[in-house]
């Protein structure tokens, strides 16, 4: 029998990188889906193109759309490209459901999810069994159930999100999919919990990464994710794969499917996968892409062009680690700015992992790179003890490394996680880097006096962390006493336009000692 070929190409965590303009340096980038449009142009086998989520937030260009009611750039880019299916991200409720809604309305394809569901019915379409050159393969999409305690509640009010595992099992079984289909796809917005070679665990044991228990439900021949940023490859002994791409469209993860028609004619007989990444810089810009964008790009460039200030104080950042290790002028801004709205005693501040700090001349788009993310403003009511966990787990991001202060490996890999390190402000304390993880902390004061492990304190943060986001669970068990949903981007330059002599002076309120 002659075999059947064809593709399988999808894309995770593009946030918004649909051009490959760069808005900081003002030229193309090695990224963008005008490049992936070059890729799927010189593709010359049948595919299947499809998305896994994190696609409607993440940069200038859609913030300028949404925030002017422009038509959505991600649907019509996605159309243009011919995607069949997509599954959501957590990101993609950053803006409420209806925004996520609205986009739905007017992409051309299908968005598939079976674990989200509004009363007894499922939020979208759970799966599908698409045929390509004769063969049917079932999609199951999938993404995190760990949004509800990063979302607002008012952006997920009514939504249950089930666990992706015994949703898989529960379609297999009542489906009968491996009857039906020849073969089986879990989309997941989601990364892997365990090392698919070890077994080992990854990072901080929770719901949020479930790919490694999908990838191990018989029945199951690829899994495809995302949401962890870290590109990986693995094929199983028995030739099923399990992939995930990276961010940004700086690559695409493609599937070759290699099937055989049985005996009988009626079905066909998986006969090899081959899986791999395509690296988006390797491929040229595609004017008809870019000549879609064009108009929206100008426009967002334009407006982020608009200088804010000459700043007094060098804030730019060139080692995330040194950022850190010695508080950054712009963590000192973020908590002054939160203690000013808030009135809370203590204030913690966090930096995304790609930011380059504020340059002398300040412009919109320097303040829009190093806040990409919606995150409201919360004050929580935390003891003293509680205050105590948090710091300790902040500490665990130091290690000592020939002699020198350096960042853990465990917030290296298998995710750079820098963004889950927070600096304080309202309070002092010492770093003890020879002693044990979880026994750093030393010399803690509020003001001055000693911290009180019994006593209650109010702390102003961003609403990730507030959920206890990045190992802090410790602040799930705190009391909400305030929620401000604002836009840090907003805050940020409103601040600034207020101040336009602007001078930070940094507090040296801790010390990290080796």
């Amino acid at each position: 029998m002659i075999p059947v070929q064809f593709r399988i190409i999808y894309t995770s965590d593009t946030h918004g990188r649909l051009s490959a303009y760069d808005f900081i340096s003002k030229s193309c980038g090695s990224f963008g889906l005008s490049r992936f449009s070059s890729y799927l142009k010189d593709c010359e086998v049948p595919y299947l193109l499809v998305d896994n989520g994190d696609m409607l937030q993440g940069s200038p260009l859609l913030d300028y759309a949404r925030k002017n009611n422009l038509p959505c750039p991600v649907s019509a880019v996605f159309n243009t490209l011919g995607y069949t299916y997509l599954t959501p991200g957590n990101h993609d409720f950053n803006f409420g459901l209806e925004h996520l809604l609205r986009f739905r309305s007017s992409f051309s394809g299908t968005v598939l999810c079976a674990n989200i569901y509004k009363e007894d019915t499922p939020l979208f379409t759970p799966f599908v069994v698409h045929e390509i050159c004769g063969v049917k393969v079932a999609v199951i999409g999938l993404t995190t159930e760990y949004i509800p305690f990063w979302e607002r509640k008012e952006h997920v009010e009514g939504l249950a999100f089930l666990d992706g595992i015994s949703t898989v099992e529960e379609i297999l079984a009542v489906h009968r999919l491996r009857e039906v289909a020849d073969l089986v796809v879990v989309l997941y917005h989601g990364g892997y919990e365990k090392d698919l070679e070890t077994g080992a665990s990854f990072g901080n044991s929770t719901v949020e990464n479930k790919g490694y228990g999908l990838f191990q439900i018989p029945g199951v021949d690829i899994v495809l994710t995302g949401h962890q940023h870290v590109s990986q490859l693995y094929t199983s002994a028995d030739g099923r794969v399990a992939l995930q791409t990276g961010f940004n469209a700086l690559d695409a993860g493609v599937v070759d499917v290699v099937m055989e028609r049985d005996r009988d004619g009626k079905r066909f007989a998986l006969q090899s996968l081959e899986a791999g990444l395509v690296k988006l810089g390797d491929y040229a810009v595609d004017p008809e892409i870019e000549g879609l964008l064009e108009p929206l790009v100008l426009e967002t460039d334009r407006y982020l062009s608009e200088p804010l200030v000459t700043l007094q104080t060098d804030m730019s950042i060139t080692s995330p680690l040194m950022a850190r290790e010695r508080k950054h002028p712009l963590f000192q801004l973020i908590n002054e700015i939160q203690l000013s709205l808030t009135g809370a005693d203590i204030s913690c501040a966090s930096l995304p992992n790609e930011t380059h700090g504020f340059p002398r001349e300040l412009r919109r788009n320097d303040v829009a790179m190093n806040f990409p993310f919606e995150n409201d403003l919360v004050v929580l009511e935390v003891s003293g003890r509680q205050l105590r966990q948090a710091l300790e787990q902040n500490a665990s991001y130091f290690s000592v490394i020939d002699g020198n202060v350096g960042v853990s490996p465990q917030f290296l890999h298998p995710k750079v996680e820098h963004y889950n390190y927070d600096v304080y402000d309202g309070i002092s304390y010492e770093i003890l880097l020879g002693r044990p993880v979880g026994h750093r902390i030393a010399s803690v004061y509020v003001g001055n006096a000693a911290l009180d492990d019994d006593r209650l304190y109010s702390l102003a943060l961003n609403s990730y962390r507030a959920t206890g986001a990045g190992g802090f669970s410790v602040f799930q068990e705190a009391r909400i006493v305030r929620k401000l949903p604002v836009s840090y981007y907003e805050l940020v330059c409103e601040h600034i336009a207020a101040h336009p002599n602007l001078s930070i002076t940094v507090h040296d309120n801790f010390t990290v000692k080796l």
